[in-house]
């Protein structure tokens, strides 16, 4: 079997509201879908949605790698030798991870359908066939963020997101508390900072945040500060995680021993997809820290390989999962049924590969 050609599909599907975080305002899912073909006729989906408010990378910049530099170096490849895949993807250009996670996710979804099985066994097997949703409040003040939540909670959902580091401390602490009280004791709230705080605010922020049982706070200052991590962990109650800070398995050796978290958050797209996505699990669980499997604002393929991911890793947390990102949008590209999700809850299906199709209108309506 070998890798004959690769398709490209930019999209683009709006958020249902505006969502706000701390480096600027989203509104819509800017996603590069990806076939990648082989010569026996069967082929891979990948999918990955590059932000330029997150990484170095765009939609533009994803698709000029994947055609000028990644298809070029791995056409006639076979796509079974992942680890020789990958590294052909590395020697042709550096970094470029959310380039580099369509064709790592279209791997894994190909292989399946070649194996008959889903991709989850061929990454140790199924551990955990659900997961309950966490819902993201995607407002930027009080107000909204208590609708959303109340909201939130009638549907079923009982757990929640909210981003901060966008406003004055005063204005997150009171967005924080007015949550709190919304959702009640026993559901699940998670602030997340996006690198917004300098060390000293993220230690007057999280300290008047803990009184309101945070699960923890994520990423409170910038992805290269892992001194001014470890500052915040120390002055602090709270539980502190990374997300922006773990790109890569060196991310990975580099947080453990510093002693930067508690809690790390793990997205497909940074990673490089799912072959390396499972190292950095590998080097989380031996240290004994757990992951939060996070989203970005994503279409549906990245959602199945992502759950994929989270049904094989044993220390994924299992109480909630970021893994709704269809939810937040309009509409989404994948055939209906194809994510099972219901409710709050989304299931693993026993389906070949990521278990997917993708919906030929759909990809045409949205086309950007």
């Amino acid at each position: 079997m070998k890798i004959t050609e690769i398709e490209i599909f930019p999209v683009s599907i709006p958020t249902i509201t505006p969502y706000f975080v701390s480096s600027g305002t989203l509104t819509a899912a800017n996603s590069i879908v990806i076939r990648l073909h082989t010569d026996t006729g069967l082929y891979g989906i990948g999918d990955t949605s590059p932000s330029p408010l997150f990484s170095e990378e765009s939609p533009q910049s994803v698709i000029s790698t994947i055609r000028d530099y990644l298809a070029p170096a791995i056409e006639g490849m076979n796509p079974l030798e992942l680890e020789r895949v990958h590294q052909r993807m590395d020697a042709a250009i550096k970094a470029n991870s959310f380039a580099k996670a369509a064709i790592g996710i279209a791997l894994y979804d190909l292989l399946g359908k070649h194996f008959d099985v889903p991709a989850y066994q061929l990454m140790g097997g199924l551990v955990r066939d659900e997961f309950p949703l966490l819902w993201p409040l995607m407002g930027g003040d009080a107000e909204t963020n208590v609708r959303e939540a109340q909201d939130a909670m009638k549907r079923g959902y009982r757990s929640v997101m909210i981003k901060v580091g966008h406003n004055e401390p005063d204005i997150e602490v009171e967005r924080v508390a007015a949550v709190r009280k919304t959702i009640g004791d026993k559901c699940v709230l998670i602030p997340d900072a996006n690198q917004g705080w300098s060390p000293q605010v993220a230690i007057q922020c999280i300290r008047r945040m803990e009184p309101y049982n945070v699960a923890w706070v994520e990423q409170p200052v910038p992805r290269w500060d892992l001194d001014g991590m470890v500052k915040v962990r120390e002055a602090t109650g709270a539980l502190i995680s990374a997300d922006e800070s773990l790109c890569s398995t060196y991310d990975a050796m580099a947080l453990v021993k510093s002693g930067a978290v508690d809690v790390v958050s793990v997205k497909l797209q940074k990673s490089e997809g799912l072959l390396k996505a499972k190292k950095i699990a590998a080097i989380t669980e031996a240290a004994n820290i757990p992951i939060f499997i996070n989203s970005m604002i994503e279409t549906g393929g990245s959602v199945a390989a992502s759950l994929q991911f989270a049904a094989s890793t044993p220390n994924v947390v299992p109480y909630t999962a970021a893994l709704m990102s269809t939810q937040r949008l309009q509409d989404d590209i994948l055939t209906p049924g194809s994510l099972a999700i219901d409710g709050p809850t989304i299931r693993v299906t026993d389906r070949p590969g990521l278990g997917i199709e993708l919906d030929e209108a759909k990809l045409s309506k949205y086309a950007a």
